[in-house]
């Protein structure tokens, strides 16, 4: 009478989950955590005083870890918080830092697989500073800021306060890049105005 138990009974197509916010997302492809991104990361854990030898090897598979998962910066701080006399806000500037500098490798490595050679530096309007609320830093902030909207080779970087960097490797940086794709912004595709080599 109400067909159960029938052997032809179709099933219903499986749909794709959802998240449960609404909001669409993206899966970060744990590819782009090259040898190179891997050997800066363990050059930047070595060089913070915080973090000895003996505390080495938990911060920096907790890196390894968060970075392959797109930024996941609460496992980085969960390592860093248990190293002995780690201040809670060291820990927070430490779990940023890393992952801007791991990201700056990354999108750098990416944009140059897909052909891509300059990009455009953007401030993000907050100061590029370790703390802003304390002194130091200013001349970084400054060419930072200085830096917005300008070109530079991807494979190089930009020249600021004497030395080639890229958005998010200085310590306290928030800056990011914008690709130049011929088409699209008034670009044509050659040599940009105003390139620094």
């Amino acid at each position: 009478m109400f067909g159960w138990g029938k052997k032809d009974r179709k099933t219903p197509p499986v749909e794709p989950e959802k998240p449960a916010n609404g909001i669409p997302t993206v899966k970060f492809d744990p590819t782009r955590v090259t040898d190179a991104v891997l050997a800066d990361l363990k050059e930047n854990i070595r060089a913070l005083p915080e973090v000895g030898a003996n505390d080495f090897e938990t911060v920096y598979q907790a890196s390894v870890r968060a970075i392959s998962m797109g930024g996941a910066l609460n496992i980085i701080y969960a390592a860093l918080i248990d190293i002995e006399g780690m201040p809670k806000r060291r820990a927070e500037d430490i779990s940023r830092s890393l992952n801007f500098k791991a990201k700056a490798i990354m999108n750098a490595e990416q944009q140059t697989k897909l052909g891509i050679k300059y990009a455009t530096w953007l401030y993000s309007g907050a100061p590029c500073r370790v703390n802003p609320k304390q002194p130091g830093g200013e001349d970084q902030d400054a060419a930072h800021k200085a830096a917005n909207g300008k070109p530079f080779l991807i494979s190089k970087g930009m020249f600021l306060n004497g030395e080639w960097t890229w958005p998010g490797r200085k310590e306290g940086c928030k800056c990011v890049s914008k690709s130049m794709i011929a088409g699209f912004d008034g670009y044509n595709g050659g040599k940009p105005k105003g390139l620094v080599e």
